[in-house]
């Protein structure tokens, strides 16, 4: 991983603690002022926007450390598991935040200083909107999936500020203490809804879900760089760890090429699947020797051990691509 893009990460990561702290400072000082749940709600959700940015900072240190001989692929995979560390939290927080509003909703909501209150979340809300834009390009920017969630994270909390604040004017405006516990809760669901998506989308990293976005980038970069010589690939694996993209797939090859030409196959496939990505990472290609099925779909000139005419080169497709060894065998 390039210097600049780890600077970048961590220093991203930074910022999202320190203002995750200052943003809770504020919150909390809006729910003394007010005294009510639907801005504890909102609070709460701060005090995991410490906690996510602490373990974002160790998720981005651990991650930008090389590959070795105890982690291979490097640990990059540190970040799903910090995301969904993250992702847990955030549903322990709306469950707090449920038991709060159920509680004023027995007890009776009693409320003050709403006009304080309600000029408060508005300059913090703010604030979490320009810093969960920042986190989420910056995260796009340099693949760390860290800063992506972190970034949705904090425009979550954006959205819940904008639901409080809604409620809050409303409560001001007409005097109708019970919509504070309601907005509590509305914002609580809100906030479930997003923890269920970061510990759903982190465990589909950890157990090297399928990305067909990933591989469809392949895919196309492979057929529009296509060589005589790539006759087929199949067997198309990558998987994502940390801002590493790991790539392995079957290339058919005619086969009495000399294994220098073969060599240079392969490092021209790396230069390829790396320019387009624009990812660091690694390729490994399995070499598979052509048979005579293979000729109506060669495009191979001049070649000594042909058996039958080109008819037809079918293009690399992500369904073509992906089919395994035993579909590839039956042909």
């Amino acid at each position: 991983m390039k210097q600049e893009i780890r600077d970048a990460r961590l220093r991203a990561g930074w910022i999202s603690l320190a203002a995750g702290v200052l943003i809770f400072g504020g919150k909390l000082s809006a729910y003394w002022l007010t005294d009510s749940t639907a801005v504890f709600s909102d609070a709460m959700e701060s005090i995991i926007n410490i906690v996510a940015g602490a373990l974002l900072v160790f998720s981005l240190a651990v991650a930008a450390r090389p590959a070795d001989r105890d982690h291979p692929y490097g640990p990059g995979k540190v970040e799903f598991f910090t995301a969904g560390i993250e992702g847990s939290f955030i549903l322990l927080a709306a469950l707090l935040i449920v038991v709060q509003a159920v509680r004023e909703l027995v007890a009776g909501p009693e409320l003050r200083n709403l006009d304080l209150g309600v000029g408060l979340l508005a300059l913090f809300g703010a604030g979490n909107a320009v810093l969960g834009v920042y986190l989420v390009r910056t995260g796009r920017r340099t693949h760390s999936i860290a800063l992506v969630a972190d970034g949705k994270h904090v425009l979550t909390d954006v959205w819940t500020s904008a639901g409080v604040f809604v409620g809050l004017l409303a409560v001001w405006l007409t005097g109708w203490m019970i919509l504070d516990p309601l907005v509590a809760i509305a914002a609580a669901a809100n906030i479930l809804r997003q923890g269920w998506n970061l510990t759903r989308d982190a465990v589909r990293g950890l157990m090297d879900e399928a990305d067909e976005v990933i591989l469809a980038g392949i895919v196309s970069a492979l057929q529009e760089n296509r060589k005589d010589e790539w006759i087929d690939i199949h067997s198309l694996r990558a998987w994502r760890s940390g801002a590493m993209v790991h790539t392995d797939f079957h290339m058919t090859v005619p086969r009495y090429l000399d294994v220098q030409r073969i060599h240079g196959i392969h490092e021209a496939v790396e230069s390829t699947l790396r320019a387009s990505t624009e990812q660091p990472g690694d390729v490994v290609v399995h070499f598979d020797p052509c048979t005579p099925r293979d000729c109506t779909g060669c495009t191979m000139r001049d070649c000594p051990v042909r058996e039958s005419a080109c008819r037809n080169r079918p293009p690399l497709t992500l369904t073509s691509a992906t089919r395994g060894d035993e579909v590839h065998a039956e042909g």
